[in-house]
């Protein structure tokens, strides 16, 4: 009878636990899904602002990050990352690796922005900025 006693009472706490876990789990995904929309949608607002000058709205737009500036300093996974949330926001856009598009869109600091347009400057035209995020226009192939 004890024994009854005590593996109901274990079954129970263990029933009980489980239920409040699953609830916890529940409540963190939630969160956590409303932080990453949060942070999609103001990385669509950047990348809106600046594309807003493009004159086309399908095409292809080329794509310069940290990665690709030599000595500068990147997280890969954010490079990815960003690359993808722009590839979204730039939609029916197509965006590609690579400044051999006449429009590009770099997502570079402003150390390696000085950096690129020290090699590019002849090449290429600031048409705006903000947030890390520089659009150009290739002037001359």
């Amino acid at each position: 009878m004890l024994k009854k006693n005590l593996q109901r009472i274990f079954l129970m706490v263990i029933v009980f636990l489980s239920v409040k876990t699953a609830l916890q789990n529940l409540q963190s995904d939630k969160s956590d899904q409303s932080e990453d929309m949060a942070a999609v949608v103001i990385w669509n607002e950047r990348v809106s602002q600046l594309i807003a000058p493009i004159p086309f709205k399908r095409g292809l737009v080329g794509y310069i990050s940290s990665e690709d500036i030599a000595g500068a300093a990147f997280d890969s996974a954010d490079t990815e990352g960003e690359f993808v949330l722009t590839q979204y926001a730039l939609a029916p856009l197509i965006l590609v690796r690579g400044a051999e598009q006449e429009w590009n869109i770099l997502n570079i600091d402003a150390l390696s922005y000085q950096k690129w347009l020290q090699a590019h400057a002849d090449n290429f035209e600031l048409v705006q900025s903000g947030g890390g995020l520089y659009l150009v226009r290739r002037v001359r192939p």
